[in-house]
């Protein structure tokens, strides 16, 4: 076998994913390098491979990138492998990689399942670029900022989230976007379990508000961006009736007002009525 550092990625859910590349690799190699030995040992015990494995997790990938290196110069072949999908993709493994390509060490990827690729597939989205940003940081306030970003680049947006935040999250979308904004959600990506949604951003928060057994496993948010026209310039009459109604009323409320009073569509004085809202905060 070639020495090199191999990044394998392995099966997201069902195990039956894993290609025979990968398992050959994984039986060639001197070192099997991964996330979480309990996890990665249930994988290869499903295809027999008995191999001893080294835990190289967020908390200790200097060191043992460190180990792995020397031990790839001292004529040793390593793969590593996260707890699911492709490696270094809101996983751990970047900075091993970084050091071997530093160190003119081969690093050769064995393709496999994504999470973020396996959403977009089955989400309807017409448009072929996006945005992926891995794990919404745990705050609302920071998470509100990435939202808005994604709202003001009118691209397709793709990110990961955890079952304790799927509420908070659809609600900071509904303030930015809209209750109307339609959205994907794949959980459980094919798991037993797996499920599918692409609603209404008010009609998903319903339905996990009074669905909570579904608020369990891993989520992929989609949010498909919107080509929105050029921003009009609106006279500051109109700015500042629907400041004056938004500080009364609803967004949908005030929107529906001031369209019908100044013969607007309504589209665009909920655009303005969004902008309005975010500077404010």
């Amino acid at each position: 076998m070639k020495l090199a550092l191999y990044i394998i990625g392995t099966p997201i859910g069902n195990l039956d994913d894993i290609s025979s590349r990968a398992l050959k690799i994984l039986n060639g190699v001197d070192i099997i390098a991964c996330e979480d030995t309990r996890h990665s040992m249930h994988l290869l015990s499903k295809f027999s491979l008995n191999k001893k494995l080294i835990a190289l997790h967020q908390h200790n990938e200097k060191s043992r990138s460190t180990f792995l290196i020397n031990e790839i110069q001292s004529g040793k072949s390593v793969a590593y492998i996260s707890d699911a999908g492709t490696p270094c993709i809101s996983d751990p493994g970047a900075y091993l990689v970084h050091k071997a390509l530093d160190a003119k060490i081969n690093v050769i990827p064995i393709p496999g399942a994504s999470a973020v690729t396996t959403a977009l597939s089955a989400a309807g989205i017409l448009s072929t670029q996006f945005n992926f940003y891995g794990f919404l940081p745990n705050t609302d306030s920071k998470s509100k900022k990435i939202i808005k970003k994604f709202y003001e680049s009118q691209t397709t947006s793709i990110f990961f989230e955890s079952p304790r935040r799927v509420l908070k999250t659809l609600g900071i979308i509904e303030e930015v976007y809209g209750s109307n904004q339609v959205i994907f959600i794949g959980r459980e990506l094919t798991k037993l379990y797996e499920t599918l949604y692409k609603e209404k951003v008010q009609d998903l928060i319903e339905k996990f508000r009074y669905e909570k057994n579904n608020l369990k496993g891993e989520f992929v948010f989609i949010i498909e961006g919107i080509v929105r026209e050029k921003k009009k310039l609106y006279s500051h009459e109109i700015q500042n009736a629907l400041k004056i109604m938004l500080n009364e009323l609803s967004l949908n409320q005030s929107v529906k007002l001031v369209s019908k009073i100044y013969e607007l569509k309504k589209n665009e004085i909920y655009d303005l009525a969004l902008e309005i809202k975010n500077n404010d905060k």
